[in-house]
């Protein structure tokens, strides 16, 4: 009887336990046990106030922020050191290479729309079709500084795509139909941006985030074989191809900032793309001076082949499916 008595105070607070509601965290749905998750961290889900929201929105930001500059400083200043400490595995205090990559090749490309659009064709109040911008001519990569005007009786001008031509004659007998139908598209399509120069601007602009995206492999690949009996593993040399391109997207930004400030040191920052691949590879590979020269000759001279290939490709292709 005592002992019934004495359990009934542990009976009534189990049961006033059972019918207190459970809160869960709101992102996961465990059940709480004081202010934060213990399943995911979460804080005690409240209706937040305006201040709170702000806090919580850019609190991850900032931490974000303080690795962000981190990263910078060395991918700028010392080459090849992010590199040397994502191999010795030093990693947690910088970017990760694949994201600092990405946001900053959208910048970079973003940046490069924007300059673009403010350089295309424009039209003025008569009508007549005038081009004040440096125009990529054709494949050969080559920036031509074009100021041409052009009247409604006037032929439409070829500078816009000139330099295309695939070799490929729809007459003769030998040529693959198939071949000779992409001759003729490309040719009927080539016109219409003589037209419209901005047809096929626009569309190279949208192609050239993915078509340099597909530039890291080769590149990386590039340093594998470079380096083909050394101890690094392809990985390793996709990390230093992310970072050397993210360097390379950092000095175009650059460039645009100080030609808008009107500072001309375009000569200064060529000379620093070109010495920054030996000064990264001699950092990155504990590579001897002489080594690291003559690898970023043959890296640069090899890259430059395949990239002019690529960006050929990849203006044949948008005209081709303008």
């Amino acid at each position: 009887m005592g002992k019934a008595q004495g359990q009934a105070p542990t009976d009534t607070a189990a049961q006033e336990d059972a019918s207190r509601e459970v809160l869960r965290c709101r992102n996961c749905g465990a059940a709480l046990r004081g202010e934060f998750c213990h399943s995911c961290g979460q804080r005690e889900g409240h209706d937040l106030r305006f201040l709170q929201a702000v806090g919580e929105i850019t609190g991850d930001v900032l931490t974000w922020d303080s690795r962000f500059w981190r990263t910078l400083f060395p991918l700028l200043f010392r080459p090849g050191f992010l590199t040397a400490e994502f191999i010795t595995g030093r990693r947690a205090r910088y970017v990760p290479p694949f994201r600092l990559y990405l946001i900053i090749s959208f910048i970079t490309f973003l940046t490069l729309s924007i300059t673009t659009n403010d350089a295309m064709v424009v039209f003025d109040e008569d009508g007549d079709a005038e081009i004040q911008a440096p125009l990529i001519v054709g494949t050969n990569g080559i920036n031509e500084s074009a100021d041409v005007e052009q009247s409604e009786e006037d032929e439409p001008s070829s500078k816009a795509i000139k330099g295309i031509d695939l070799g490929i004659d729809p007459n003769d007998p030998s040529t693959p139909r198939w071949l000779a139908r992409l001759g003729e598209r490309i040719e009927a399509n080539g016109h219409r941006v003589e037209k419209d120069p901005n047809l096929f601007l626009d569309q190279l602009m949208d192609s050239l985030p993915q078509a340099m995206f597909v530039m890291l492999p080769c590149f990386a690949l590039l340093l594998w074989l470079f380096y083909l009996f050394s101890p690094f593993h392809y990985l390793q040399h996709l990390v230093f191809a992310l970072h050397f391109h993210s360097f390379l997207y950092l000095l175009y930004l650059l460039s645009e900032g100080l030609d808008w400030a009107g500072l001309e040191i375009g000569g200064l920052l060529t000379v620093a793309m070109l010495a920054y691949l030996p000064l990264a590879l001699r950092r990155a590979y504990d590579s001897s001076t002489s080594a690291a020269i003559a690898k970023s000759l043959g890296l640069y001279l090899l890259y430059g082949i395949l990239l002019a290939l690529v960006l050929a490709a990849v203006s044949v292709t948008v005209i081709a499916l303008l």
